[in-house]
């Protein structure tokens, strides 16, 4: 996170945890790799701490909030969930990609099946939700989660405007929509 994406390296890397560059490069191809590494362990915290404190019967509108406060909760996921398809899967090895992949679906199902129930849904129907909720995710996140004039009084035309790509109501709102039209076309 202090470097950035651009700015890491697998020198950086090495330096920080004291071991030689090579080293490294004995566990992972890439700095693509090592990325994909951390990104499984943040989905896998993702997924189970997603169905905490859901109950039965929850309301769409509170489902939604809870899972992008959980998608805040830690940075690092948000940031790597975003580049997870266009860059970092793009520059693995096929077997990384493989087993990566194979550990993640595993998580997934087992947070799909957890959220079916309280949701309301199908194993199906959640299985779609979730999966259209997480490209709505990786859409709405604008790779920043405090504006640079957060705090700076601006005309009410322009914070209206503003506020129409505002993440939390990018994604709260047609999240919201995603559930409920996964809700009509089972009628």
């Amino acid at each position: 996170m202090e470097a950035g994406y651009e700015g890491f390296s697998m020198g950086l890397l090495s330096k920080r945890a004291g071991v030689a560059k090579g080293t490294l490069y004995l566990y992972f191809g890439t700095k693509e790799e090592v990325l994909l590494s951390l990104y499984s362990q943040e989905f896998e915290r993702f997924c189970n701490t997603i169905a905490v404190g859901i109950s039965p019967g929850i309301s769409d509108a509170d489902f939604v909030s809870h899972l992008y406060e959980i998608s805040l909760s830690d940075p690092i996921f948000l940031a790597l969930h975003a580049r997870l398809g266009t860059v970092i899967e793009q520059n693995i090895s096929v077997d990384a990609l493989i087993t990566s992949k194979r550990h993640m679906a595993t998580h997934f199902h087992t947070m799909v099946t957890q959220l079916s129930e309280p949701l309301g849904l199908s194993f199906e129907q959640t299985l779609e939700a979730l999966s259209g909720i997480s490209a709505l995710l990786t859409g709405s996140y604008d790779g920043s989660s405090h504006s640079v004039i957060e705090n700076e009084a601006l005309p009410e035309d322009v914070a209206t405007f503003m506020g129409y790509f505002d993440m939390k109501v990018r994604f709260e709102k047609n999240a919201g929509y995603i559930l409920q039209g996964i809700r009509a076309s089972s009628r």
